[in-house]
């Protein structure tokens, strides 16, 4: 039986790689493949012919189900990414089906491999005297005051971010960059728009530059490179407590290896932008809710994870605007897993409260800080308005046409759904700014819940292609890697080179690795088309990564270990309500914490799940 599994599923794998990700009938888009189908026949037959036979029950009773939803959602993420951005490839056809049923048997053995690699857990223990230096090397980093080691992986990752800062010399400078850097010189008021703790930095490192006389590149080169240094920092700190928590050195040079070798998290370290000191952030306060979790468990009552946890939550609070969402919903939730520690939870969340607090009202008022426009909050009430307009607007009631005409500026009910755009809300969002104030929320909220209950499809519709880029497996970020400076933003003109105008979007054509870089896609297209390797440039593989950790935390009823868990969700539902669909910079905190998620599960030593051999049928 289990070789008529294997080469059932195999087969109609190998017929959904052949007829590609194009929907159409499959007489027309299957063209053979030749040696190249019949290896993949090969290779997904013998793969499944031994995980089918071998591998415990319980394995597939998880596998299973999650291939069949990765299956369907990378099916939906296809159709939402088609410029019609509906849902129309999941009705049943010849190739909607044969593309499910193989990605779900290719999806399921993958994933019933890594569920049997985890529980066994080959790489955990600690090495003998005689190892080789790449095995004692993460071992000397769990050992008291290991300071010397300590420096050492500083300055490799370190290291390993100077080819990014030289060949874009002297770095890059984001378009959002430039609000806050107009607060810093006047040039406009403070605004709650940009996050004060970031503006704040800008508004030090231009004191800085003016001080010092630097010219613009100088000081762009000192941004970055202190940049470069603190997120390093950020990073080596991770990558000690993951050799302290007892991760064996094979998963532990994996995990070196994403966070110094991984393209996104390189070029991240040199472009100045609010989401790299964020992320740094975020990256300490997860590693210090992981601390708790073990002092929990082996009854620690030191205070010192907790400290670490407050500071850092602090830090992530002011850094970024949905920072506080993070913090406070994430620390609030906190309280589920360590309710035996309720009282220092609570003391940590009213000193969160407090700490944010003095910075939202005296040092606002300080510094004259105006709100920001109210309409960011709303991206995805305002894009599933748009959507309905696209859709219905021909079919709409005079009341709901009117709603919609009072929402937009420039843009009627008629000709809105023109400049929707499926995965960035912008768009629809500046537009929306000028006439926001002409009503309360209360009468935008009835008014929205009224067109979302009439054509709950197309609202459905609008938040699924607002979100595709999170959640849908190999969907592309929405901006991919940064790889130019913007310019000539807000009135502020640098003398830099690599940069992007403010005005008409052109870009100066760079010299040397970075011109070879931009003209063969290295960073795009090209690193994409990279086996395996490429799937890292997709924010929603880096979601699906968290997923099946969690599924081994789970598995193990780890559930006081998984609580940094409680956050990163926090974090996610800011981005599932944000205006960009696979946003490369807001997904920067998951892509940084991948190494967390995959440290604690392969540590955690919850109850193991009970497991029986598989019986051949």
């Amino acid at each position: 039986m289990r070789v008529l599994i294997a080469a059932a599923g195999a087969f109609v794998a190998t017929l959904a790689l052949c007829a590609g990700t194009a929907p159409g009938s499959l007489s027309e888009v299957l063209d053979g493949g030749g040696l190249v189908a019949l290896a993949a026949f090969a290779a997904l037959a013998a793969g499944g012919w031994w995980a089918i036979g071998w591998l415990p029950r319980e394995i597939w009773r998880w596998a299973a189900p999650l291939g069949a939803v990765i299956a369907i959602a990378e099916l939906a993420g296809l159709s939402l990414l088609r410029e019609e951005a509906d849902l129309w490839l999941l009705r049943p056809s010849g190739w909607s089906v044969v593309h499910i049923l193989g990605t779900a048997y290719v999806a399921a053995v993958g994933l019933a491999i890594v569920l049997h690699l985890a529980d066994r857990n080959p790489d955990r223990g600690r090495p003998s005297p005689a190892a080789g230096v790449f095995t004692r090397f993460p071992a000397s980093l769990a050992r008291p005051r290991p300071w010397r080691s300590l420096a050492i992986l500083w300055a490799l990752i370190v290291l390993c971010r100077l080819p990014y800062l030289l060949a874009w010399w002297p770095g890059l400078i984001f378009f959002d960059t430039y609000r806050s850097l107009s607060y810093a010189r006047g040039l406009g008021p403070w605004e709650s728009y940009e996050p004060v703790g970031h503006s704040l930095v800008i508004a030090a490192w231009n004191g800085v530059w003016q001080l010092l006389g630097l010219g613009d590149a100088a000081a762009l080169a000192l941004a970055a490179s202190v940049q470069v240094l603190t997120s390093s920092a950020a990073f080596a700190f991770l990558l000690w407590r993951i050799a302290v928590w007892g991760v064996g050195p094979r998963t532990w040079w994996a995990l070196w290896a994403w966070v110094a070798l991984l393209p996104v998290l390189g070029m991240a370290a040199i472009t100045v932008v609010k989401d790299i000191p964020f992320m740094s952030a975020f990256v300490v306060f997860l590693v210090g809710i992981v601390e708790v979790s073990r002092a929990v468990r082996r009854g620690d009552r030191a205070w010192w994870p907790w400290g670490l946890v407050l500071a850092a939550g602090v830090a992530t609070m002011v850094l970024r605007n949905n920072g506080v969402h993070v913090v406070l919903l994430g620390v609030a939730l906190l309280v589920i897993p360590f309710r035996h520690q309720w009282k220092r939870v609570l003391a940590l969340l009213a000193g969160c409260v407090v700490a944010y607090a003095l910075y939202a009202f005296p040092l606002s008022a300080a510094l004259g800080v105006q709100p920001g426009p109210k309409t960011e909050a709303w991206s995805v009430p305002l894009q599933q308005i748009a959507r309905i307009a696209h859709d219905h607007h021909d079919e709409m009631s005079a009341e709901d046409r009117a709603f919609v005409d009072s929402i937009f500026t420039e843009w009627s009910v008629d000709d809105v759904g023109d400049h929707y755009i499926p995965g960035f809300a912008d768009p629809i969002k500046l537009d929306a700014r000028t006439a926001w104030e002409s009503r309360t929320t209360g009468e935008f909220l009835a008014g929205w819940a009224r067109l979302v209950t009439t054509y709950p499809g197309s609202a459905v519709t609008a938040t699924l292609a607002n979100t595709v880029g999170y959640w849908a497996p190999g969907a592309p970020s929405y901006d991919g890697v940064v790889q130019g400076s913007w310019n000539e933003v807000r009135g502020i003109r640098l003398d830099i080179p690599f940069t992007r105008s403010g005005a008409d979007g052109e870009v100066d054509p760079p010299g040397g690795i970075a011109a070879l870089v931009e003209r063969h896609g290295l960073l795009d297209e090209g690193y994409r088309a990279i086996p395996v390797v490429g799937l890292t440039l997709s924010p929603g593989v880096i979601t699906w990564i968290w997923i099946v950790a969690l599924v081994v935390l789970w598995r193990r009823r780890a559930g006081v270990e998984a609580a940094f868990a409680l956050p990163a969700a926090a974090l996610m539902a800011t981005f599932l309500a944000g205006p960009v669909s696979g946003g490369m910079r807001y997904a920067l905190g998951f892509y940084a914490t991948v190494p967390i998620v995959v440290a604690v599960a392969a540590v955690a030593r919850g109850r193991a799940p009970r497991t029986r051999p598989r019986v051949d049928a």
